[in-house]
């Protein structure tokens, strides 16, 4: 289905709006170089752990920002674990207050140009959470290449055919060239502040130009050809592992392990890869977070026993193995521990319980905290407790002991 060319042109208009009024760079607001990684949550926070302790133990020193989306994504207790790293955390929700964004709340791909554009760095190494350095890479600002346009994207492996729609809805004639992949970017703000501010006005207009391309990468592409602006490109493409792009410096070295595929995993297994360097190395990190972090994400205790009869329901159901059944779909073995953390069974969206009392009727509740809560449950006249799944399909679950 072709797009109405009155789409078209409205949104190169905006586009031509977006760039003739683009704010002058703000002289002494960002100064120095650094790294910037988007890594709240369960799942990205375990990979940026992982990729911070690689740059560190490759003797990169640069200062890191690790951005994140709310409270949600990062609680005190995360930001004491990685802040002596190096590393501050930058909240966007509270930036936006400051630098609001048309398509709030900011999603995960619309947060990288955000964080590049508000990051207090003048010159930035943008790193996805899940990629992890083989080598310092504070040599690629030193680069010739880095030098004459301020600006390294790295090679995706497909490339535009001249009959996607994103060329002509951005006013930009084909080229035979690699798509970006977004992983890791180098960049002088100062130099590509334009194309920054554009590609972040595209990101801004998610809901249109996301049809058509995959996420933030091909907005940088968009956005530095319809300035006409010059980028510099490594020549060795992607070298493919199982789940992982490994990418390159200008003189072929391998300097990136991106684990798009196959994140890690701070509660399950971890896949090995044959040829992904370090991956010992990287495995001992995890087990170090393991040690020092439960992978809850919140700033309340999990269990309130101020209720008389919560607590001694959450005395009853602590310690005891049931069968969860999430009916129509699995079922399988699940541990309640004491103090509110899920054992066996337990996963991403299973990783607390605790009790509650809506309207005056004891509940139990399971999730990935009290603030994303995935099932919630009461006792019927029997003794088991039935409810419902909250996610996604929305099932009836049941829990019923079984030792």
């Amino acid at each position: 289905m072709s797009i109405p060319q009155a789409q078209i042109d409205k949104y190169l208009q905006l586009s031509k709006a977006a760039i003739e009024n683009c704010p002058e760079y703000p002289e002494g607001k960002y100064e120095g170089r650094g790294v910037v990684i988007c890594g709240g949550g369960l799942k990205y926070f375990t990979c940026a752990w992982v990729a911070i302790k690689m740059l560190r133990h490759m003797g990169c020193q640069l200062p890191v920002e690790l951005w994140h989306l709310g409270k949600k994504e990062m609680d005190n207790k995360m930001k004491k674990l990685i802040e002596p790293l190096g590393v501050t955390t930058r909240d966007a929700y509270e930036e936006v207050k400051t630098h609001p964004v048309r398509n709030k709340p900011l999603g995960g791909w619309e947060l990288n140009p955000y964080s590049i554009i508000h990051s207090k760095f003048e010159e930035i190494l943008f790193l996805d959470a899940d990629n992890v350095v083989i080598l310092n890479p504070e040599y690629l600002f030193e680069t010739n290449e880095y030098r004459k346009t301020g600006a390294i994207f790295w090679p995706d492996y497909g490339r535009l055919a001249r009959t996607r729609d994103i060329w002509k809805m951005c006013g930009v004639a084909h080229r035979d060239e690699p798509e970006f992949e977004s992983g890791q970017i180098v960049i002088d703000k100062k130099r590509c502040w334009r194309e920054l501010n554009l590609t972040m006005h595209l990101n801004e207009h998610s809901d249109y130009y996301y049809k058509y391309v995959h996420g933030d990468k091909e907005t940088y592409h968009m956005a530095w050809h319809m300035l006409d602006t010059k980028y510099s490109m490594p020549s060795k493409g992607i070298h493919r592992l199982p789940a992982v792009m490994c990418q390159h410096d200008f003189w072929g070295n391998r300097v990136f392990q991106h684990r798009n595929l196959d994140k890690w995993n701070l509660r399950g297994e971890n896949n090995t890869i044959a040829g992904f360097l370090h991956e010992d190395l990287c495995k001992k990190y995890l087990k170090e977070l393991t040690n020092k972090w439960d992978g809850i994400i919140s700033d309340k205790p999990i269990q309130d026993l101020r209720d008389r009869e919560l607590a001694g329901l959450i005395d009853e159901l602590k310690e005891k193995r049931y069968l969860y059944i999430r009916e129509g779909h699995d079922q399988r073995p699940m541990r309640l521990l004491n103090g509110g953390l899920i054992g066996e069974g337990g996963n991403a969206l299973e990783m607390i319980w605790w009790m509650s009392k809506p309207r005056g009727v004891p509940t139990l509740n399971i999730g990935a905290n009290q603030d994303n809560i995935t099932c919630t449950m009461t006792r019927d006249s029997v003794g088991v407790w039935k409810g419902a799944w909250l996610q996604f399909e929305k099932m009836p679950v049941t829990l019923r002991v079984i030792g």
